[in-house]
């Protein structure tokens, strides 16, 4: 590895590499995320701020991560996606009616200001477990949501009860944030979701 990366360097190259998680570890992760993560952390590292072109040179056991790892990192992908607001290795929201499109304008600006980054690389790490599968649920669906609209919402819901989860569904009238705009409703679900009757 040492003499691959000394040639590349001496061709003008600057080369990336890093030992994976599971290798020679003496507490190895029991699970792919580590490793598919330390790739994509690598590979964002190279991209930089200012968007450089990657070379990504798996070998052996790297080419199985790779895989998961570099889901939406092409340069096509990337370009598609500036448009929407993504800056490597962060996703940064550009439109305050995602979220709150049914607040007053001065408190949609105002909590639309309190939003942070968000780590672009969580969005492709996979989830570890489906506790739902065994914990009976309780989902409020905000039919005006713009962020995951009715219909996404309702496929996620079906696909609970296709695998055999237990799904109680309230629906309603409210955008993404409905503790902002819907507060009233939304802790009488929570209190009901707790086993208050009457509520």
């Amino acid at each position: 590895m040492a003499t691959l990366t000394a040639k590349l360097r001496d061709a003008g190259y600057t080369v990336h590499s890093r030992q994976l998680p599971a290798v020679g570890n003496p507490n190895p992760p029991s699970d792919l995320s580590a490793d598919i993560a330390a790739v994509r952390a690598l590979v964002e590292e190279a991209i930089g701020d200012e968007g450089n072109d990657v070379v990504v040179v798996p070998h052996s056991w790297a080419g199985i991560l790779a895989g998961s790892a570099l889901t939406g990192l092409g340069k096509k992908e990337r370009e598609a996606a500036a448009g929407g607001g993504r800056k490597d290795p962060y996703v940064h929201a550009k439109d305050a009616n995602i979220f709150y499109n049914d607040l007053p304008e001065s408190e949609k600006q105002h909590w639309f200001s309190q939003l942070q980054s968000h780590s672009l690389a969580t969005f492709y790490t996979p989830a570890t477990a489906a506790s739902w599968k065994e914990i009976p649920t309780s989902y409020l669906l905000c039919e005006d949501d713009q962020a995951i609209p009715a219909a996404g919402q309702e496929a996620m819901i079906a696909g609970v009860k296709d695998l055999g989860g237990v799904i109680e569904v309230t629906r309603l009238k409210a955008s993404h944030s409905p503790f902002l705009s819907r507060p009233e409703e939304t802790v009488e679900w929570i209190r009901r979701a707790a086993g208050e009757e009457g509520i």
